[in-house]
């Protein structure tokens, strides 16, 4: 009597081993007991509809089977994946049924599976599992038959190197762990070789589920199945993080030492040692063409002294430390001698082989500024003003001292100087507060003048130039010390002499003129109680008191000169100055004829109060010195673009050309000059001042409305603007 389908179904789910129906020829699982479900560990659901080679590795044999090709045949160990990623080894058989009830009418594969527990596969298919399971390099195994090429294994090496667990493995192609600096040529590379279905190793910057980076080197092989069809692909990661890490510092110390400005190279320590290695540097150091030029020669031969390079080495055997530091000279291929610092240390290889390191620095232009500081020092040391060097602040010690700074303030040694404050040797300590604020506010400071104290209690003057600068994060200033007291010395003497000049300035204005102008007054009361012989003694008279009358006014002016402090030129109006010495000069000598031709401009010139006793000496001395019998003056200008000149003319006796440098007293000291008068002295003096020239000229046609004797004198002003 036939079973129902009731009695099918229980004695389907009844059976020890797993059963699985499954479509043919696609594979895709219709039906399974809970048997299969344990060797799988999965639910029912999440194997119905599922295609049966995703649990396998997809044999090719297996494939077979499960199509109905090979039902029947021998049973087959295969490994199957669990619904937790472990891989558990069965055996399938499978076989076809013929099923005609309603929808599932059709010709279906029955697979059988069961644990392998025992038998002649076990020991060698565990043994295997375990290899792989256990294996030191991360192992995956990818199943091209799947969209995507997904891994369908992943051992626990691979999970503990990515640290991703099989559920998050498996299923995903491994591209999941590339990331930012991962190479496109290299997974260019290998994407190409698994098309072509050929092994191709490559290394790569994965990145691990933390997002930690990590070089991975991965050879992916092909697997063939007995027939000769690809299978699958396996793959094998190595982290190969530290040797990557230490070719990078590799690489990285190589560039370093290729543009390193220091030369670089090693040797052995032996005698005879030669270059093994240098670096660019050192090709240019030593004048070479190239590193070639000097590999194989023996290092001792650039020594400028032989033994140089023994004691370095003798040293660095006896040192404590790691290196040996040593300023050698060097002799270049095209013989130069070079200044060097060679820093050494010594080193052993894996052979047992010592190998000297050297980092050879041109010092050449250190030795330069140690030189050129030394000279500073000497100049220094040596230079008759004091120089110091002092932070300010409550401290407000010297650093820095030179010998004259010793000698200014009576100390007995740097050390004692160095011990003072530098306010305490300011006589008001308030002068110094002010100076050092305004020091740091500008910077610099140019000779202020202070009263000090040195230590032995002597008061003495000294200019202060200095300047704040910034030194390591700190304020120093720097200064000059200059001893003025002799100068301030002379300079008091000078300010008595003036007083006395000006003294006598005062009694030559007030007592001697007073004095003379009584002798004119009373010559002139004589002058009609005398006969004509006696009226001649008293004009006689009458012009010698106005010329000593003038010579007050010409030695007031002189004076004036002398005692003037300010030399700073002013805007003088011309035609104002001389209009009045004019007008001055002629009621003095009635008995002269003074002209002008032409217009006197209304410019302004750079002089000063002082600019009338120009044209009053020099109209005086045209009148005073004239032969004839009526002094004839003439005063013309003329203009420039800067400057405006002035001529006086007359009549009189000329001057020698023998005497027209000397008539100004030109080249001589004060009233001891070899020319003819005081006046011209002062004009000479005064028109230099205010930066104009004067000279004389002979007397032509061209410069006189009449005959051609007498004298030109010219002076010539600078215009304002």
């Amino acid at each position: 009597m036939p079973l129902s389908a009731s009695a099918y179904h229980s004695l389907f789910e009844a059976d020890p081993d797993g059963l699985v129906l499954l479509d043919s020829p696609a594979g895709v699982i219709r039906e399974c007991n809970q048997q299969f479900c344990d060797v799988v560990g999965r639910q029912r659901d999440d194997l119905v509809g599922r295609a049966f080679s995703t649990l396998t590795s997809s044999d090719r044999d297996v494939a077979s089977a499960l199509a109905g090709d090979n039902t029947g045949a021998d049973t087959l160990v295969v490994r199957l994946t669990t619904g937790v990623g472990d891989v558990v080894p069965v055996e399938l058989r499978t076989s076809t049924v013929e099923m005609d009830d309603g929808d599932d009418a059709g010709e279906f594969v029955l697979a059988r599976v069961r644990r392998v527990s025992s038998g002649t596969h076990e020991p060698e298919l565990e043994r295997k599992s375990k290899v792989v399971d256990e294996a030191p390099i991360g192992i995956t195994i990818s199943d091209p038959d799947q969209e995507d090429n997904p891994l369908i294994y992943a051992n626990e090496t691979f999970q503990d190197l990515t640290g991703y667990a099989t559920e998050e493995i498996v299923g995903r192609n491994c591209r999941f762990l590339q990331g930012e600096k991962t190479d496109p040529d290299a997974v260019a590379a290998m994407r190409e070789a698994i098309d072509a279905e050929e092994p191709v190793t490559v290394e790569l910057c994965n990145y691990r589920k933390d997002g930690s980076e990590f070089y991975n080197r991965i050879t992916v092989a092909p697997l063939y199945d007995d027939a000769g069809a690809l299978a699958n692909y396996v793959g094998f990661q190595y982290d190969v993080t530290e040797r990557e890490q230490y070719r990078q510092k590799l690489e990285l110390s190589h560039n370093m030492l290729k543009t390193v400005p220091s030369g670089v190279f090693r040797t052995d320590p032996t005698p005879d040692g030669t270059f093994e290695y240098v670096n660019p540097a050192l090709v240019s150091l030593l004048d070479a063409t190239s590193a070639d030029q000097l590999r194989g020669r023996r290092v001792a031969e650039f020594y400028v002294d032989p033994t140089a390079r023994s004691d370095l080495m003798e040293a660095l055997r006896n040192t404590d430390g790691d290196q040996v530091r040593r300023e050698v000279q060097l002799e270049t291929l095209d013989g130069a001698t070079k200044d060097v610092i060679v820093t050494a240390s010594l080193s052993e290889d894996a052979a047992g082989n010592e190998h000297v390191h050297k980092v050879v620095q041109d010092i050449a232009e250190r030795k330069e500024r140690e030189q050129a500081l030394e000279r500073y020092e000497r100049l220094v040391t040596n230079l008759p003003v004091g120089v110091y060097q002092h932070t300010p602040g409550p401290d407000d010690e010297f650093t820095l001292l030179n010998d004259a700074m010793v000698d200014i303030f009576d100390a007995d040694s740097k050390a004692h100087l160095r011990e003072q404050h530098v306010r305490d040797l300011y006589v008001d300590p308030s002068e110094y507060s002010e100076f050092a604020d305004r020091l740091l506010d500008q910077g610099f400071v140019q000779d202020e003048e202070f009263e000090l104290e040195t230590l032995a209690g002597e008061t003495i003057w000294g200019a202060v130039t200095a300047i704040a600068r910034e030194v390591g994060g700190e304020t120093v200033i720097d200064g000059v010390v200059q001893d003025i007291t002799e100068r301030k010395r002379f300079q008091q003497r000078l300010k008595e002499q003036r007083d006395n000049l000006d003294v006598l300035n005062q009694m030559l204005r007030h007592d001697i003129r007073n004095d003379l102008q009584l002798v004119t007054a009373y010559a002139d009361f004589l002058t009609d109680h005398v006969d004509d012989e006696g009226r001649e003694h008293i004009e006689t008279i009458q012009e010698g008191a106005m010329h000593a009358v003038e010579l007050t006014r010409t030695a007031r002016s002189i004076a004036d000169v002398m005692l003037t402090t300010d030399e700073e030129r002013q805007q003088v109006d011309l035609a104002n100055a001389l209009e009045t010495e004019l007008d001055d000069v002629r009621s003095t000598y009635s008995e002269a004829v003074i002209t002008v031709s032409g217009t006197v401009p209304s410019v302004a010139v750079w002089a000063n109060e002082m600019l009338g006793s120009v044209f009053r000496n020099l109209l005086t001395n045209a009148v005073q010195h004239n032969d004839k019998e009526i002094p004839k003056v003439d005063v013309s200008t003329s203009e420039r673009e800067e400057t405006v000149a002035v001529r006086i003319a007359d009549n009189g006796p000329g001057v020698p050309d023998s005497q027209k440098d000397t008539i100004f007293g030109r080249g001589e000291k004060g009233l001891e000059s070899e020319g003819t008068g005081m006046g011209l002295y002062l004009v000479k003096t005064l028109v230099e001042m205010y930066g104009g020239d004067v000279a004389i000229e002979d007397k032509t046609a061209g410069n006189a409305r009449d005959d051609s004797d007498g004298a030109v004198f010219v002076v010539e002003l600078p215009k304002v603007g």
